[in-house]
This record gives C-alpha cells, structure tokens and sequence, in this order.
C-alpha cells in the first residue's frame, strides 16, 4: 500500500476527528436525557408520596403547609385545574386570601 501524503493524512484525521466529535456529541446528549428522565421521575415520585400523604392526613401540619404552597405557587388556571379546591385566581391573577384549600387530584390521562 502506497503512503499517503501529509495533506491525505491530515484530511483523514480531521474526518475521524469529526466522526469522533459527533459521537461524543451524542453520548453527552444520552447522558443529559438520562439525567433528566431521572430527575423528573424523582419529583413525580416525591409529588405522588406528598399527595398520598395529605389524602390520607387532611388535617395534618403537612397538609396544611402543602395546600398553602400549591395555592401560592401553582397559578396557571390549566395547572390549578387539577387541583378543583383551589380557590380561584383573582383579578391579579394571584390566588384568592382564605381558607387554605382542602385538595383533591383529578386523574388525567397518561400522554
């Protein structure tokens, strides 16, 4: 087999450096995906064990604290209404001062 010349050499080098790069590429994509699945799976856990948790103890410290935060911090009405015993939003657009809510889920179909 022939040498091959410097520039032949150094183009062939760049092509695998350029297959290489776009592997690694992919890699860090893959492990960013993974990272992510998991940490969202992490929250729904966490999210369904608080829920559980109020249903079960409604007049717990817990629930209470819950409610008053899903009240405060959930205000997009398509997000509030999974939750049906928020009080409305106001005018403002922030929830309604009261009673803090008692909360109840509503199943939505798996996407």
């Amino acid at each position: 087999m022939p040498r091959m010349k410097p520039t032949d050499k150094i183009e062939a080098l760049r092509q695998k450096q350029a297959q290489i790069a776009a592997q690694l590429k992919a890699a860090e994509a893959r492990e960013k995906e993974t990272v992510r699945k998991s940490d969202t799976r992490r929250k729904v856990i966490a999210g369904a064990l608080a829920v559980e948790h109020m249903d079960k103890n409604p007049k717990s410290e817990f629930a209470k604290v819950l409610g008053n935060l899903l009240n405060e911090y959930v205000t997009r009405p398509g997000d509030r209404a999974l939750f049906p015993s928020l009080p409305e939003l106001g005018e403002d657009g922030k929830p309604k001062l009261g009673q803090p809510p008692k909360l109840q889920v509503v199943e939505t179909a798996a996407e």
